[in-house]
Order: C-alpha cells, then sequence, then structure tokens
C-alpha cells in the first residue's frame, strides 16, 4: 500500500497574500489515511486562525506531536487543548522541563497546569500511525553540528545547559522513501539525517522539510550541513523557520532547484 501525505504549513516566520499571518514560529498539518496529525503550535493561537481561514477544523486533529518544549513551538498548546478534546499529545517527558535562553524563560506556557492524562510521553521510536515514524533518541554522531549555545533548562538535578533530550524529529514512509520533519534541530540536522537513515536502509530521502537553527551562525555550521546533505543530497529540502533567509539564499546558490522556502499557508505533499 503506498502512502500519501499532505503537509499544510499553519504557522511559519514569513507569509505571502493576504489573509493569513506570520510569527516565529512553526506548526505542521500532517494528513494521512483519515489521519490528523499537527506538529508544534507556533507560539499563540495564530495557527487555529490560520486553520480556520484554510478551512481545517483543528477541533478534529488526532494527535498533537511536540518537537521540543521552547515557547515558539509549545505557544498555542493551551489554546490547542482547549478546543480539541479528543487529541493525544505526544512528546519526550523533558519537554515539559522550564527552559530558558539566558535569563529569559522560553519554555512551556504554566506547564504545570497541563492535564497530564492526556500526554503520553515517548522514548523510543514509534509508528504512531501507517507510515509515520517519531525519532525521540537522536544521538549526537558529529558534535560540531548542534545548537545549545545560551540554552538552559530546569531539571530535577537543577539548572544546566540545555542539550535539547528533549527534542523528536518525524520519517514519513512512502514506497521506498523517506521524508524527515524537523522544527529546530537542536541536536543537528546531519545527527537527525543519519540516525532515521540508519532505520531505512536502501530508501530514497525524497524531502527534508525543517528548521535548522543556524539563522546568525558562523559559516562552519552552515558547511557542516552543506558538505553533509552534498553527499546524501534529498530531492527536495523546505527551509523552515530557524533556519534564516540568509542560509536559504546559500543553500539555493549550492542545490539549486531542490530548494524551496516554506511559508505560512504553503502546502506540500508526498
Amino acid at each position: 500500500k503506498v502512502m500519501h501525505y499532505k503537509i499544510t504549513t499553519l504557522v511559519e516566520n514569513a507569509v505571502y497574500g493576504r489573509s493569513l499571518q506570520a510569527e516565529h514560529g512553526l506548526s505542521l498539518l500532517i494528513e494521512s489515511e483519515g489521519y490528523k496529525i499537527l506538529f508544534d503550535t507556533g507560539q499563540s493561537d495564530l495557527f487555529i486562525r490560520n486553520a480556520a481561514l484554510l478551512d481545517i477544523d483543528i477541533a478534529e486533529v488526532d494527535f498533537l506531536i511536540l518537537s521540543h518544549g521552547h515557547s515558539d513551538h509549545t505557544g498555542g498548546l493551551r489554546h490547542f487543548l482547549a478546543i480539541n478534546k479528543k487529541a493525544s499529545v505526544i512528546c519526550k517527558q523533558e519537554v515539559l522541563y522550564r527552559k530558558f535562553k539566558d535569563k529569559r524563560e522560553n519554555g512551556v506556557i504554566d506547564s504545570n497546569l497541563l492535564n497530564l492524562s492526556r500526554f503520553r510521553f515517548i522514548t523510543r521510536q514509534t509508528e504512531l500511525i501507517p507510515g509515520l515514524f517519531l525519532f525521540p533518541d537522536l544521538p549526537v554522531i558529529n558534535p560540531e553540528d548542534t545548537h545549545f549555545e545560551r540554552f538552559f533548562t530546569q531539571t530535577p538535578e537543577g539548572v544546566v545547559p540545555d542539550i535539547f533530550n528533549d527534542e523528536l524529529a518525524i520519517a514519513l514512509i512512502a514506497e521506498n522513501t523517506y521524508s524527515v520533519l524537523s522544527a529546530c534541530s537542536h541536536r543537528g540536522i546531519t545527527n537527525i539525517l543519519q540516525t532515521i537513515g540508519n532505520s531505512f536502509p536502501g530508501y530514497t530521502l525524497q524531502l527534508l522539510a525543517g528548521g535548522f537553527h543556524i539563522h546568525n551562525a558562523k559559516d562552519e555550521k552552515f558547511n557542516i550541513i552543506a558538505d553533509y546533505l552534498k553527499n546524501n543530497l534529498p530531492e527536495q529540502i523546505g527551509i523552515c523557520h530557524c533556519t534564516g533567509i540568509d542560509k536559504y539564499a546559500l543553500f539555493r546558490l549550492i542545490f539549486g532547484g531542490r530548494m524551496f522556502y516554506n511559508y505560512t499557508g504553503n502546502t506540500f505533499y508526498l
């Protein structure tokens, strides 16, 4: 059976057109085989308002996946739980730890008030629906490709530098291909691609869509990713959220037409 996926961008940093709006954040709706799965909620209730304009009813979403605990990905969580009464929230337990960038708090808002009975915490590779795999275990194979600077988290042991143990990524399988969705790639998009690729040997990498957290990063970080992609080239690369338009321009110079810049309202198909 061939799986098909429709991915609608409900929130992105950029927007084109008049009615939808953008914010610094990410929210993607994945539709497959009658399931509706939300990947992150942006930083406010904007994803719900944009969805309504696109004739998407957030109350019908079956699962909400949280990529990590930062507020530009989880800020809509309370609004989601208020409107949607059925979806489980799938994430890692560490998503609910308090998070900081320097001294500024930027984790899940009011996490102590959440109804935890709706949460399903995962620790190992999970096939959520047929063809959609969650990867909560993302080993740092190359420590040069990590994006931890200035981030901290409150653990039971106290406030420590954040190495994003809460991060997860998604793989979508269709025939003999796999596609990867990653929200911020704090643990490194090359590490994420290597980990997921190891699980699907012999499969072709169809699409990579995600934020690579290299906006304003030094050239070395960009080059690590670009060099890896040259040797492991997806058919399409969608640049999201925290990658930066500056870095998109550089990727576009190298990889040409297989790159696209994702934006609020954009839809792509697998």
